[in-house]
């Protein structure tokens, strides 16, 4: 189970910050939210209904995309911290995250429903010790002649 958690922590700190990055590369190509949501050229015009229907989806992913990294980065650093506020961030994280279709579906789904499962909170309310990574072996000094 506690592999399982780390993993949705992990997938939300990935999550989040791949769908910064890429929002970010989307705003820098089209020339930012202006350029993006240009009205079309040949409108005789200017309004809301000449934007066309492709950048107007792609202005709102974007700015969800960007508006959910933040919190979807820090919960899944609560959620490897075992931080008990985590345990309801990432229910509410990985809710929102679903409407980030279809990866965001998808770490949103499991990240709910790990979250939801009856063994999962108890681990946040007396988290596990943390992870003891081997010392590396290290040759003694040898004296040289």
């Amino acid at each position: 189970m506690q592999e399982q958690i780390r993993a949705v922590g992990k997938l939300f700190i990935g999550f989040g910050v791949a769908g910064a990055v890429g929002s970010l590369v989307v705003l820098v190509a089209y020339g930012g939210m202006p350029g993006l949501l240009a009205f079309d050229a040949n409108a005789q015009h200017n309004d809301l209904s000449t934007i066309p229907f492709e950048r107007l989806a792609a202005a709102v992913y974007v700015s969800f995309s960007l508006l959910l990294a933040i919190p979807l980065v820090l919960v899944g650093r609560g959620i490897l911290r075992w931080e008990l506020w985590a345990h309801t961030g990432g229910i509410l994280a990985g809710a929102a995250s679903v409407l980030l279709f279809p990866v965001g579906t998808a770490i949103g789904l499991y990240g709910v429903a790990v979250m939801l499962l009856p063994e999962t909170e108890p681990l946040f309310l007396n988290p596990p010790a943390p992870l003891k990574r081997p010392e590396p072996k290290r040759n003694a000094p040898t004296k040289l002649p």
